[in-house]
């Protein structure tokens, strides 16, 4: 049996032709989804590999994000969808973190592993019958579990543009992807005022709406936007301190804040926990129903990796290491 492994530069090596979410001289580079942490040597990859595989919806966000992938290494690959080199099966299964997001199934005659990517529960189904199993556990630790559900979460955020946008514009930082994702869930339920963003944010969002099969609307461009004009603004948590002293209720969207599902950070500033990574709790529930032979805890991209790792050889009877 041929066992996974991430290598120093987080590389998940699946099978002995694909390296996922990191660089290695491996046939097939795999992007799970377009965060860069999971981008990591992605260039040396592009010269090296013999294509450069994600769904179609990651493909056209990488572009977005300046990655220029030659056309005879790009290889989109539709859920549930199978590609085979060299006597090994390669399956995209959906994972629920962020548009385009995929989990990585690599079948060979004597084994079978997978990736998860990121994700979060509900909305991603487990791998089954694994010899190794390769998970993220951003959130690692119990200490770090949220009391409260996605659902709550945007929910309060819908409390707080509905009293606040009569002050002025609401603005609201996000990471690529989560930004795409809030906005859909905002017209769901019911908010249907201007929505403004970025240059780069709309270009996702584009792409974005196509996944959702829900259409938010005409983006404005921040750049035509009027600095005291009612509306939502969508931007780049790295944007904030370039925005924090313009008028109006700033909001952060963090899953790093544990304290409760909204803290005021001052008169006009709020973080709203919302995360689009599985809780410690939604970790162990996947790695239940999955039951594979061995599990791989990513260290490279989780902070309480060894402490997931314990808990699994420990409370659920398999074998789990930390890696690299």
């Amino acid at each position: 049996m041929i066992e996974a492994k991430i290598n120093s530069k987080g590389g998940i090596l699946l099978g002995y032709n694909v390296v996922v979410d990191g660089p290695a001289e491996r046939l097939i580079r795999v992007v799970t989804h377009i965060h860069q942490d999971h981008l990591t040597g992605l260039s040396y990859n592009l010269k090296r590999s013999l294509y450069i595989i994600a769904t179609p919806t990651t493909l056209d966000m990488l572009e977005i994000l300046g990655y220029k992938i030659p056309k005879e290494k790009r290889l989109p690959l539709k859920y549930k969808k199978s590609v085979t080199v060299d006597k090994e099966t390669l399956t995209l299964l959906k994972a629920r973190h962020i548009a385009g997001s995929a989990q990585v199934l690599i079948e060979g005659k004597e084994f079978r592993v997978g990736y998860t990517g990121d994700f979060k529960m509900p909305g991603t189904t487990p791998m089954k019958n694994l010899d190794v199993l390769v998970i993220d556990a951003t959130y690692g630790s119990p200490l770090r579990d949220r009391k409260w559900t996605d659902w709550e979460a945007v929910n309060s955020l819908v409390r707080i543009i509905e009293d606040r946008k009569s002050r002025g514009p609401v603005w609201i930082y996000g990471f690529n992807g989560k930004l795409q994702e809030i906005m859909v869930e905002l017209r769901a339920r019911g908010i249907k005022d201007t929505f403004v963003a970025d240059s780069l944010t709309i270009k996702l969002m584009k792409v974005a709406s196509k996944f959702y099969g829900i259409n938010v609307g005409n983006l404005l461009p921040l750049s035509e936007f009027v600095k005291d004009e009612p509306a939502i603004v969508f931007t780049r948590s790295s944007l904030f301190k370039t925005f924090r002293k313009r008028s109006g209720t700033h909001i952060k969207l963090t899953g790093r804040e544990f304290r409760d599902v909204v803290v005021q950070l001052s008169e006009n500033v709020f973080n709203v926990s919302f995360s689009d990574h599985a809780t410690f709790k939604e970790v162990i529930e996947y790695i239940m129903e999955a039951r594979p032979k061995k599990v791989i805890v990513d260290g490279y991209r989780g902070r309480d990796a060894y402490l997931t790792a314990k808990y699994i050889q420990r409370r659920l009877g398999i074998e789990a290491v930390v890696e690299p």
